[in-house]
Parts: C-alpha cells; structure tokens; sequence
C-alpha cells in the first residue's frame, strides 16, 4: 500500500492522530476501523465471490465505501498495518459462536496476530456480530475490557480460544498460530459464498460497532445491543426499510443497496 491508499484509508476511518506504530496507534485504528467499515455479506448473498486481490479490496471498502467479510476486512487491515510499519501475521480459527468450546469446525475466520513491545496481539476487525474493537493480549487468560465489552483469551497447550462475556463466558472462535497462504483463504472464501449452506450464501448479514453499541442485521431484525447490555429489536418489514438501514445504520451507499435490489427481483 502506497502513501496516497493509507492516507484514503486513514480519511475513510476518521483516523486522527499520530502516525507512528505503537500500541496507542494500534487500539485508534482498530476502534475506528469497524465503526466505518461495516461487516456484510452483500456480495455473496448476491452470487458473487468476494475478491481477495488487495487493489480489489481497497476499491470496495475504502473508494466505494462498501463492507466485506472477515477475509476483505482483515486482508485491508493486514496491508495497513505493515504500510505503518508494524508485523501482522495471518491466522485463520475454526468458529465456535453459538457452538461448543469443542465443536468440529473448518478454519474459516481470517484474524492476525500483532508483536508489539514483546507482548503478542489478538487483532481482528472482521468477526461481524462481536467484532473485537481493540487489541488484546494473546498470553494473558484474565478478562480484557474493550471499548464495546469484556473479552478473554484461553489457552490449553498450542490452542487458543478466544471467549466474549454475554451474561456467561461465550466461545468466539479456536486458532493455532501457523502460516497461512493465500490460496488457505481462496479456498475458503470460495466455501463461504458458494455453497448452498453457507450462512453467507443464505442470509444478508450487516454489522457495524460505535463507542456505545452494536448494530446487527440478520433475518429481517435489526438487533441494537448497547455496551450497557440493553437490547433494542427492530423488525424490518420490507425492502424499503431495509434500504434505509443500509444507508442510515449501516453507511452502505447506492452501489451496496443496488445488488440487493437486483437480487430482490430476481425472486
């Protein structure tokens, strides 16, 4: 990534600040990034396969402010923070939320690791609905607060789980450290917006975290969940609505809501 892409980027983020790759830099970007880069699924709800080439992201995310889904957001996020000057590395977990501890999954979540003053960070912009809003430390098993809830990560031998307080300890998802090629992740973004029982495939899905709440769409509900663990519920009853959210709530503009609708005519 190049000077003028970073400072897009920085400008598409509301990012203001100090530039200089530090812990405090680290927890500004990944506050803001999923505040104005909303986590969705539009384009393989839609049949299309996201593109995991970098200009293609940027393009989508930053220049067309559209979302993207955990690989999109943290393959930008990734190229950001090595243009800053820090060492992301890649690693891809086996999803457990709204499963057991022990669940049987693929590796299909994209997050990334950060070595920083000789700590070890968890950093991740892309899970959706519980979306990490800052960096926590991979080798500490005590609760971490964020700014948008508590977090905690475990570890049993070279496994690490990491787990979201919901009224009780919630399992997110389950990782190894380990390298990870390109062609790990077309091979399972190519899962994830292709086959018929992808939750991608099947189900519009829209995320996106403020300083005091988190914004949830799924299954014609908009879901409000405040930090202070307030719930608000909000049916959307037609296109229409659903067409406003995406703007108003979301910050998706007419080339996100114009895919929706091609596809709302195609049934």
């Amino acid at each position: 990534m190049d000077k003028i892409k970073l400072g897009k980027y920085l400008e598409r983020i509301h990012y203001s600040g100090e530039i200089q790759a530090g812990i405090e830099m680290l927890g500004r970007i990944h506050q803001c990034h999923p505040k104005y880069i909303p986590f969705e699924n539009i384009d393989p709800y839609t049949g299309k396969v996201p593109s995991l080439d970098l200009d293609d992201i940027f393009e989508k995310l930053v220049v067309q402010f559209r979302g993207g889904y955990c690989y999109e957001q943290n393959l930008l996020l990734n190229d950001v923070l090595k243009t800053l000057g820090f060492n992301p590395e890649l690693q891809l977990a086996r999803v457990l939320w709204r499963k057991d501890e022990n669940s049987r999954t693929g590796r299909t979540h994209l997050l990334q690791t950060v070595d920083l003053d000789g700590q070890k960070y968890l950093v991740d912009c892309g899970f959706g609905i519980v979306t990490l809003t800052a960096p926590i430390l991979l080798n500490d098993d005590r609760p971490q607060q964020t700014p948008n809830g508590l977090f905690k990560i475990s570890k049993k031998e070279d496994t690490y789980i990491l787990w979201f307080w919901k009224e009780k300890w919630l399992p997110v998802y389950r990782f190894v450290l380990g390298n990870v090629e390109i062609a790990d992740l077309e091979i399972a973004n190519w899962y994830l917006s292709t086959h018929p029982e992808s939750n991608f495939k099947k189900n519009l899905i829209l995320s996106k975290v403020d300083e005091n709440k988190r914004y949830t769409y799924s299954d014609r509900i908009l879901s409000i969940r405040y930090n202070n663990g307030e719930k608000e519920l909000v049916n959307i009853d037609n296109d229409k609505q659903l067409f406003e959210i995406l703007d108003n709530t979301f910050g998706l503009k007419e080339n996100a809501a114009a895919l929706l609708r091609q596809k709302t005519n195609e049934i």
